[in-house]
């Protein structure tokens, strides 16, 4: 399965665009923080590549 990369950074800020919008009170929980640190994490990885595949299975690419 190819993805670009300009497919993911469209679907991280919708996705970063839909957290901004909960309200306080969701904000505080467990389950928000945990998503925005995966949220930051990933937004990390893709900065820090520019177009390179690693390999994590033989023969499947990924990002």
């Amino acid at each position: 399965m190819d993805i670009k990369k300009t497919n993911m950074k469209l679907l991280l800020g919708k996705i970063r665009t839909y957290l901004d919008a909960q309200p306080e009170a969701m904000k505080k929980g467990k389950k928000f923080i945990e998503a925005e640190k995966a949220l930051a994490k990933l937004e990390k990885m893709l900065a820090e590549k520019v177009g390179d595949l690693v390999i994590c299975r033989k023969g499947q690419p990924a990002l």
